[in-house]
């Protein structure tokens, strides 16, 4: 499982780097988790099949939509859209390492987003083995790749 998580990582770390100039930074021991999450999830097949989860809290997709969008004003619609933006971008990065050969064509889902009550908890969605914990410029996120076959 490792070796998704690094895939995820380095996909995520390169479009939030491009898309909204911010960084992954190593995780501090007592940041706090955030108390409203949302959750982008995108879906492919292909080749291989899979799906990939960004769970993140309202204050980082504000910055993400500021930042994607050179924003001043943004909106809780704006912030899910940036979250969803991301994961598409995420996405698209990650396919080619996946793939067997050039040639391989995946098919993807338009991503969706969870939200209010139909969001995951922190703590429910980070127990998981396959969950990884970042830290973006000070606001942790948990991403996810299901791999399915």
């Amino acid at each position: 499982m490792i070796e998704t998580e690094n895939i995820l990582t380095d996909s995520l770390a390169q479009a939030l780097e491009t898309m909204a100039f911010l960084t992954i930074i190593p995780p501090e021991e007592d940041m706090a988790a955030p108390e409203k999450t949302i959750l982008a999830e995108i879906s492919f097949t292909g080749p291989k099949n899979g799906t990939i989860q960004i769970l993140a809290g309202l204050d980082l997709c504000r910055i993400l939509a500021e930042n994607i969008g050179a924003l001043t004003e943004v909106n809780d619609e704006t912030c899910y859209d940036a979250l969803k933006e991301l994961s598409n971008v995420t996405c698209g990065l990650l396919l080619p390492v996946l793939a067997c050969t050039k040639a391989d064509v995946f098919d993807l889902t338009i991503p969706t987003i969870k939200n209010g009550d139909d969001s995951p908890k922190w703590n429910e969605f980070v127990e998981q083995s396959n969950t990884c914990i970042l830290n973006i410029e000070g606001y942790l996120v948990a991403t996810r790749l299901i791999m399915k076959n």
